[in-house]
């Protein structure tokens, strides 16, 4: 009773917009393939090489699933027979709650204790698009990322950056010259990407060493953008 009358008991609870948005978001993986989506990823293998742990069952199960709710649209090119996945604008809307979600993991999390943990085949390939090719020079150059302490699958990686294409990542070695040798324990080289430590700290312990065309060296912290959480780290809003 409250003020003499009878409380009417809540029975729209199912109905709560929040209830709704957590039945569409809460499955695992939602978020990841809607994340990996605004990252640029449009094909069924690049959407789950960025995202490890998923098979390629429950990623198609997922996929159809969020086009079913209108977040996701198919879209097939009737030439080459490829198809492509794409966010609909009501999925893009979403992009500043996860990034906020993020920002909030960021300050409130010990994620700095699981930067290990990444894999490192799924990080390679999303810095990928942190490589600023406006910073470096016209023409092809190749990278070579090695982690010496992962598995032999986990260990080498190539960075294929070339003038009118998107950075690559391959997997083998694509046959062409090296411009850059990177060595880095991975644990340092994530910690880099994420604003726990700087380049030239780690560069000083050791735990980076870069062999190279000096350009390619001595600018390094201009061509490889850190993560955005990264920056609201240094700027004391993180």
């Amino acid at each position: 009773m409250k003020g003499g009358h009878a409380v009417p008991k809540q029975n729209n609870m199912f109905y709560c917009p929040i209830h709704m948005a957590c039945d569409i978001l809460q499955p695992r993986w939602t978020i990841h393939i809607l994340t990996e989506l605004g990252w640029g990823s449009t094909r069924f293998n690049e959407i789950r090489r960025g995202i490890p742990g998923i098979s390629p069952t429950l990623l198609a199960k997922r996929l159809k699933t969020l086009q079913a709710q209108g977040l996701v649209e198919r879209v097939e090119d009737q030439a080459s027979g490829g198809i492509e996945y794409f966010r609909t604008d009501a999925a893009k809307e979403l992009e500043p709650i996860i990034t906020q979600l993020g920002k909030w993991a960021y300050r409130n999390t010990s994620i700095q204790d699981h930067t290990c943990k990444t894999e490192p085949g799924p990080f390679v390939w999303n810095i990928r698009q942190n490589i600023d090719t406006a910073a470096l020079p016209k023409r092809r150059l190749v990278m070579k990322l090695t982690f010496p302490e992962q598995e032999s699958n986990e260990r080498e990686f190539w960075i294929l950056c070339r003038p009118g294409f998107d950075t690559d990542v391959c997997f083998l070695d694509p046959g062409f010259e090296i411009d850059l040798y990177i060595t880095a324990e991975f644990e340092a080289f994530a910690s880099v990407f994420y604003g726990y430590s700087k380049l030239s700290r780690e560069i000083e312990n050791d735990r980076i060493n870069l062999i190279g065309q000096t350009a390619l060296t001595n600018s390094m912290d201009r061509w490889l953008v850190l993560s955005s959480y990264a920056h609201s780290r240094h700027s004391g809003n993180a």
